[in-house]
């Protein structure tokens, strides 16, 4: 392949040298013109007009000869080359087409060379590329789930602070409806307690009543009646004198009343009542109920 590469350059070269040893043949075996023609070079100046005088009137020009042609030298045909020009020329052609095939050579490596470099190039810059859109494409993937992320946390505190807030609400209503339970179970205690209180306390006021009556004397109008403050200790016994609230009219009535409470004293303090209940008894004697005792 490398000797039919350079067989066109070498012939090229050969027909090139060929075409100057032609030319510098013809040149030097050209015929030029005696000097025999120096007449018509006479003649030719001696056609030109003479000068002309200013008063004298201008004379017609002479008519031009028509030049007269060269011969055309004839081609003389050259030596022909010896042979150790031949063997030079050859060498030399040879020489210069394998420099030529040397130039055309670095040329075409430097070119694939360049070609070489130019793909690494794109091809670096295309992976480049590449790792820049995938880091970017990361990049917003990573952002999008930190996003959702982000997101699901929220939701799920505000899940959480509904859920506390339900709760809370709930309890809140389960406190309030216990405590209104509790108020109503305590009124209702309350209430069933003091009920209780009353009656025990007017069992307790009919004990004293019907011990009084056994220490009553006296006979007076069964009409009269006073109201008798008694307060007691814990134990029944008297604390202080009775007072009398509300009089009968009748002093010798209310006093007769005093004596048959302070002599009927102590009272045995009554059972499940307590003593906030009974230190302190307000009682009604009536003429008529004490004589019937």
């Amino acid at each position: 392949m490398k000797e039919r590469k350079s067989f066109w350059p070498l012939a090229l070269a050969i027909a090139l040298n060929s075409a100057i040893l032609a030319a510098l043949f013809w040149s030097f075996h050209m015929e030029v013109p005696s000097a025999g023609d120096t007449p018509m070079q006479a003649q030719l100046s001696s056609g030109m007009p003479p000068p002309v005088a200013a008063p004298a009137p201008q004379p017609k020009p002479a008519p031009v000869p028509k030049p007269v042609p060269v011969p055309k030298p004839k081609p003389s045909t050259p030596p022909p080359p010896s042979a150790a020009q031949k063997a030079a020329q050859i060498t030399a052609e040879k020489q210069a087409a394998e420099k030529r095939a040397e130039e055309l050579a670095a040329r075409a490596a430097h070119e694939k060379a360049a070609q070489r470099a130019a793909a690494k190039a794109a091809a670096q810059k295309a992976a480049a590329e590449k790792a820049a859109a995938e880091k970017q494409a990361a990049q917003k993937a990573a952002a999008a789930q930190r996003a959702a992320a982000l997101k699901q946390q929220l939701a799920k505190q505000q899940a959480k602070a509904a859920e506390a807030a339900r709760a809370k609400a709930l309890q809140q209503r389960m406190e309030a409806r216990a405590k209104l339970q509790a108020e109503a179970n305590m009124a209702a205690a309350l209430a069933k307690q003091a009920a209780e209180n009353q009656r025990l306390s007017a069992i307790f006021g009919s004990e004293i009543a019907e011990r009084v009556k056994r220490h009553w004397q006296p006979v007076f109008a069964p009409n009269l009646h006073c109201q008798v403050r008694i307060k007691l200790s814990p134990q029944g016994q008297l604390e202080g004198d009775p007072a009398i609230t509300q009089s009968s009219g009748n002093a010798q009535f209310d006093s007769a009343v005093i004596a048959a409470i302070e002599a009927a004293a102590p009272f045995p303090p009554p059972i499940g009542l307590s003593y906030s209940e009974f230190k302190v008894v307000n009682i009604v004697f009536s003429a008529k109920e004490l004589s019937n005792g």
